[in-house]
């Protein structure tokens, strides 16, 4: 049996779209019933804690579906600052025999570059992530969320952050922890899976100076591979900061 890949946490109660939605990167104060929306939850400092599929299931029911193992910190983390409103939190849990799961295997979410636990344990940023999820899952005209002071101040000065999430295409296989890129920056392969086709694709945390290249060092324990760069975060920054 395969083991599950996503796991739920529930908001229910009158306040749950609202309080949602002032805790997101995504403007979610129009979402319908049976509605999603991909979005992600910050600290107040601005890292990533989880990134999920919102589901508005009843009027008064909102589920954050995440990466098995990220659903507890994301609770702990909504919960902070739900003093005042009118919610229950449920969770993590299991999907039920009902819900379509967002991501089929480990393969769908390391193409999509959704990070999971071992990703977001490197401290990313909503830029050191893909154009394309962020702009899945940020809106940089909504209101105000934690988070949201480093997000508007990184859009507004083209920035990069010193680590960013790259995806790789290896032909041979590289593991978790493996180092990534010039050893002296700590850069590390966080997830790999095979893909049909034979080779691997993998997620790993390195240094935007890394990131850069067509292709970075994998230092895996049997030998020193080579790995192509799929894609990475936008570098505009790159020479213009402080390495």
């Amino acid at each position: 049996m395969t083991a599950p890949l996503t796991e739920l946490v529930r908001l229910r109660g009158p306040d749950a779209l609202s309080y949602s939605d002032s805790q997101c990167t995504q403007d979610l104060s129009g979402l319908d019933v049976g509605a999603t929306a991909a979005t992600l939850v910050l600290d107040p400092k601005g890292e990533v804690v989880a990134a999920a599929l919102l589901r508005r299931v009843e009027p008064e029911l909102v589920s954050f579906e995440v990466p098995v193992g990220v659903g507890t910190a994301l609770r702990a983390r909504l919960e902070r600052f739900a003093i005042r409103s009118k919610l229950e939190f449920e969770g993590p849990q299991p999907l039920g025999a009902t819900d379509t799961p967002a991501l089929h295997d480990e393969l769908a979410r390391i193409s999509a570059g959704l990070p999971g636990p071992a990703e977001l344990a490197r401290g990313l940023v909503v830029h050191g992530l893909s154009e394309e999820l962020r702009e899945r899952c940020v809106s940089f005209t909504k209101g105000c969320y934690p988070g949201q002071e480093l997000v508007a101040r990184m859009q507004a000065r083209g920035a990069t952050p010193p680590y960013v999430l790259v995806r790789l295409v290896l032909d041979e296989p590289a593991h978790a922890d493996d180092p990534a890129g010039d050893p002296a920056r700590e850069g590390r392969i966080t997830s790999v899976a095979k893909d049909p086709a034979g080779s691997y694709l993998a997620l790993a945390v390195v240094h935007r100076r890394d990131a850069a290249e067509a292709t970075i060092e994998v230092h895996s324990s049997a030998s020193t591979l080579l790995a192509r760069v799929k894609e990475s975060p936008s570098l505009r920054s790159q020479g213009g900061d402080a390495p």
